[in-house]
């Protein structure tokens, strides 16, 4: 088995039917007096970085985008359980299944998400799933997704007590970006439909599998073991 495993989180473990978009949208409006703020903006694949400062660009929101960040990040934060209780989510399929198998199994797996980690923290937690990781890579301090998986390498290695060995590791999550940010940091990548590309769209990365979901608990652990 792959010594480091690492687990996106949106449409890869959970669906929260767009509680994210729609805390930090409510953070731009108490904040800034910004509404709409994520109209038109993509978030899949993408970490919290980039999104903010997107945002934050697009808007002029003051001559500081460092302090206009902290600001946002803080509301944001403050407004995401009430968001995800307002948008009623779940587990994606297999997913409550396997991550304590893996996890019992394995001795520890960590993340590889967009998120930043407190929200990260607030997302699983909200569906009974924050306890099985043990570290990862986080998106709120960089816009770069191969940087955040880097670091989700460095972070599990030392909780393993392993080399940070990307060849060693690998990736799972929904989009061709989690799929690229795996192949630029030197990892495999597991690719699985359940967000907004099918399995047809995610055989043309380069992922060295692709999955409908994670529902075979059996086959997703022989996989990893591969």
């Amino acid at each position: 088995m792959a010594r480091i495993i690492l687990f996106d989180i949106d449409m890869t473990l959970i669906r929260s039917h767009g509680a994210g978009r729609g805390a930090l949208s409510k953070a731009f409006a108490e904040t800034y007096s910004v509404d709409g703020a994520t109209d038109g903006v993509s978030f899949d694949g993408r970490t919290d970085r980039a999104i903010l400062d997107e945002i934050i660009a697009v808007h002029h929101l003051g001559p500081e985008p460092q302090k206009a960040y902290e600001r946002v990040r803080a509301a944001y934060l403050a407004q995401l359980n009430a968001s995800l209780d307002e948008h009623r989510g779940f587990a994606l399929p297999g997913v409550e299944a396997l991550l304590p198998k893996l996890q019992f199994s394995h001795g520890a797996i960590g993340l590889a998400t967009g998120n930043m980690r407190e929200g990260a923290q607030i997302k699983l937690a909200h569906y009974n799933l924050w306890q099985w990781f043990s570290g990862g890579g986080f998106g709120g301090d960089t816009p770069v997704r191969a940087e955040l998986v880097a670091a989700g390498i460095r972070d599990m290695a030392a909780v393993l007590g392993v080399n940070a060995d990307p060849g060693d590791t690998i990736v799972v999550g929904d989009t061709p970006l989690d799929v690229d940010a795996a192949q630029k940091a030197g990892a495999r990548a597991l690719a699985v439909a359940t967000g907004s590309y099918t399995v047809e769209a995610l055989r043309q990365t380069a992922a060295e599998w692709v999955l409908e979901d994670l529902s075979d608990t059996p086959g997703v652990m022989a996989l990893l073991a591969s």
